[in-house]
């Protein structure tokens, strides 16, 4: 088990300092990675949005964007240097928001999202049935949650996942597929579906 403290420190540091480049080119991975989780999802207008781990914010804005800034639209990040480059990008809009949070302590109200994802951030959270508990608590009746993450389904995976645990600090875990499934289950979601996108990673989509 890691040091809850040493854990966040190394959380916070990583991607403090990798907010310093992160809407550079040679991130633009992570925006497709973003794009494709969001088109897995039925987002409509009047829609209220959230992104945990949102970064700089890009994957906000741009469901904003989509839905014409019709709805309310929130990220999460436990990097300060992330929430800052976000909320400038947000600037002059009154219903993007982007705080400095958990996501094992979500600062929202019961039954608030209609919509959330979580990309290639879920393998950093120390604690994963605490942040599927408060998935479940701030999703709407049939919310939907799509989680994309490299995912632990053969023997490659489980050997870079094993050396990761070994030498990174930040890093938690990655999970199977069946794990995600009975997570979602545990805490009274719905698994809808599991799909690849691209080698090693997939979707894992749930609906309250």
């Amino acid at each position: 088990m890691k040091d809850l403290n040493e854990y966040k420190n190394a959380n916070e540091y990583k991607w403090d300092k990798r907010s310093l480049t992160y809407d550079s080119k040679r991130f633009d991975y992570f925006r497709y990675m973003q794009k494709k989780a969001i088109a897995q999802l039925d987002i409509k207008k009047d829609s209220n949005f959230l992104d945990l781990g949102c970064g700089t914010g890009w994957a906000v804005c741009y469901v904003a964007n989509q839905l014409n800034y019709s709805g309310q639209f929130a990220g999460i990040d436990i990097s300060g240097g992330m929430i800052d480059k976000a909320t400038v990008k947000a600037k002059g809009y009154n219903n993007i928001s982007f705080i400095k949070a958990s996501t094992e302590n979500l600062p929202f109200d019961n039954d608030y999202f209609d919509n959330i994802i979580c990309t290639n951030s879920f393998h950093h959270y120390l604690n994963p049935d605490k942040v599927i508990t408060e998935i479940f608590r701030v999703l709407k009746a049939n919310g939907k949650i799509c989680i994309l993450d490299i995912t632990l389904d053969d023997f490659f995976v489980k050997w870079i996942n094993q050396k990761l645990i070994e030498k990174e600090d930040a890093h938690v875990s990655f999970y199977s597929s069946l794990a995600y499934k009975d997570f979602f289950s545990k805490h009274g979601l719905r698994h809808i579906k599991s799909k690849r996108i691209i080698y090693p990673l997939k979707v894992h989509i749930a609906e309250k």
